[in-house]
């Protein structure tokens, strides 16, 4: 059975949530994502948006769905 994930730490990432459902699984923005990354490690977009994809995206199988939409 899967567990609801929050990304650490969980005040700056709960900015890329777009959605969370009555048991408590996450869904992130891919976007937003990248943008706290860059914010935290103080990097680029293409250094954050790696990081993302080799940190966070590999996750998704295990309880939290990313939204690759355009944020609003």
């Amino acid at each position: 059975m899967n567990t609801p994930i929050k990304l650490e730490p969980h005040k700056e990432f709960k900015k890329a949530i777009v959605r969370k459902d009555k048991k408590g699984f996450i869904t992130y923005n891919y976007s937003k994502l990248i943008d706290v990354c860059m914010e935290l490690h103080d990097c680029s977009f293409d250094d954050a948006q790696e990081w993302v994809d080799f940190n966070i995206v590999g996750l998704a199988i295990n309880g939290f769905k990313i939204s690759y939409a355009r944020p609003r």
